[in-house]
């Protein structure tokens, strides 16, 4: 059965370019044996795609609890992504924090971005 509601065509006029990488499967990282720092888990290629990259409202930012930041985003988007992704868009780079799925009603699912650090 096909979803119920096609905001396919909405979809891609509100779409820009962004890239997804992915952590691979079953990793998370480790501890380097040589040096005793934190490594990150490796990442799968990246995936370059479009999808609309929203802010967050002021009242959704109120809402939020300070949860959510005026750095934070919501993608709206026709891919399954796996929890801490890593979408750059813009020139910034988001976590991939949470999904709001949509797809038995519509053609896309919600995903909350948190902003990550310059820094990091």
């Amino acid at each position: 059965m096909g979803s119920m509601f096609d905001f396919s065509d909405l979809l891609a006029e509100y779409s820009f370019p962004i890239q997804v990488i992915s952590p691979e499967a079953g990793t998370k990282g480790t501890y380097s044996k040589q040096t005793g720092e934190w490594e990150a888990s490796p990442t799968a290629d990246p995936i370059d795609t479009t999808g609309a990259v929203i802010p967050y409202s002021s009242n959704e930012i109120y809402q939020s609890g300070g949860r959510l930041t005026k750095l934070d985003r919501q993608l709206l988007i026709d891919l399954d992504i796996p929890p801490k992704s890593i979408i750059i868009y813009n020139n910034q780079k988001y976590s991939v924090e949470q999904v709001i799925p949509y797809g038995d009603y519509a053609s896309f699912n919600q995903y909350e971005l948190k902003w990550v650090s310059a820094f990091e």
